[in-house]
């Protein structure tokens, strides 16, 4: 690999690594004065209208980042043409965050558990907005990832200063949600006006046929985008329409803990994701070398990080809820098992993308949100919130098994990568 294109790479996951870091600490301040403030069912009325808005945004996104992503990578020395994908891009997630906007009041008419907080919805939404003008897409396919980093960190810190400046009682659960789309929306604005400036951008309005052309080409990445996002997200929700906002809140405390650790897990992925895709065109011995020497010690520290945990899972869980930090212990604790079996599922889920394997990806992910959605409805009726832990543990598991599995026959068949199963 050249040596500027490594410094690019490098540079890139610095800057994206040290943001998430801050913002990992920022979420670690906020959290604590925010169920101070409002308590943990307020709390957990906000991680269910959160989830929702992430659903949202998962509209708007429409699978931009890797369709759009990949189109400015490929053309970016064409000022011209990297004009219209980007005029195209903007045009096509604003008029999908008209359409989110319309689903959104479709669902507050129709489900009373959303109507009886539809103000806190409303003002939400903002954070929906926000996404559907944030370039990250635009920034990845031109390698300057610094700038959008830059950009989620401003707004984060004015969601921070705005949360302790203005949430005081439970009254002001609303808000928080707003204000954490009004920081994302600042930091949209920004980045709209630096890639104007910085790549010197000519404003080529986009006709309907280029719109329309957009949304087909990325609907099977949504549709696969959206499968995975479920596997995620809908414990929240199915949580809810079983028990109540403080169960939610109890268990969404935990659920915040291990999403920190995806995000580190995510990072390192997407930080040895380009050599995976390199090395699985030069045979097993090479890639099998690099995971043992890269993969390994980060596992090695995973599986530390998660018995650190586990062990102060009640000293974790003080910091945040108090005296009541009993009643998620035993989540935090699932969980911490679960982040080693996430991080044992990435080289099976590089290589199979590495090797163009989309479909066998992707058909694993479907399968895992199916089977999400069912254990949790199961396990939830009967066990409450411990039932919505057990769902997540089997969900993982069962991913982790299904990728590595679709690796060995893959590779048996790959011209470029032939492995015997007990050599993986």
């Amino acid at each position: 690999m050249p040596a500027g294109k490594k410094n690019k790479l490098l540079l890139n996951f610095f800057s994206l690594g040290i943001v998430q870091a801050i913002i990992a600490l920022l979420q670690l301040i906020v959290i604590p004065h925010v169920i101070k403030r409002i308590g943990a069912e307020g709390f957990g009325v906000i991680a269910v209208a959160q989830v929702v808005m992430f659903y949202l945004s998962a509209v708007t996104d429409y699978g931009f980042n890797q369709t759009a992503t990949r189109d400015v990578a490929l053309y970016r020395e064409d000022g011209e043409k990297i004009s219209r994908i980007f005029f195209r891009v903007l045009f096509s997630k604003i008029l999908l965050c008209f359409i989110a906007f319309i689903l959104l009041l479709v669902v507050l008419l129709i489900f009373p558990l959303f109507r009886s907080h539809a103000s806190l919805y409303l003002l939400a939404f903002v954070y929906v907005a926000a996404q559907s003008i944030l370039l990250t897409w635009f920034f990845q396919g031109m390698e300057r990832m610094q700038f959008i980093a830059l950009a989620t960190l401003l707004a984060r810190v004015i969601f921070v200063i705005l949360v302790f400046v203005f949430i005081r009682d439970k009254d002001d659960d609303l808000l928080f949600l707003f204000f954490l789309g009004a920081g994302n929306f600042l930091a949209g604005i920004l980045s709209v006006f630096a890639a104007w400036r910085l790549f010197r951008l000519k404003f080529i309005k986009p006709s309907r046929a280029d719109i329309l052309q957009e949304l087909k080409d990325g609907w099977h990445v949504t549709v696969a985008n959206l499968s995975s996002f479920t596997c995620q997200y809908s414990n929240v929700l199915i949580l809810r329409v079983f028990t109540n906002d403080l169960v939610v809140g109890y268990y969404s405390i935990a659920e915040r803990i291990f999403f920190t650790i995806r995000q580190v897990l995510g990072i390192f992925s997407q930080a040895i994701y380009p050599v995976i895709c390199q090395l699985v065109q030069k045979g097993k011995d090479q890639l099998v070398s690099f995971f043992k020497k890269v993969y390994l010690p980060f596992l090695l520290c995973v599986c530390c990080g998660s018995i650190i945990l586990f062990i102060f899972s009640p000293q974790v869980l003080y910091f945040f809820l108090g005296d009541e930090y009993h009643h998620s212990v035993f989540f935090l604790r699932v969980m911490s098992v679960v982040s080693v079996i996430v991080c044992l599922a990435i080289p099976a889920a590089l290589t199979l993308l590495g090797m163009n394997e989309k479909k066998k990806y992707f058909k694993i992910y479907a399968l895992g949100t199916v089977m999400n959605i069912l254990s949790n409805i199961i396990l939830v009726y009967y066990f409450k919130a411990t039932g919505t832990v057990m769902a997540v543990f089997i969900t993982e598991l069962f991913i982790m098994a299904g990728l590595t599995r679709e690796v060995y026959r893959a590779t048996g068949r790959s011209s470029g990568l032939v492995w015997k199963n007990n050599e993986f």
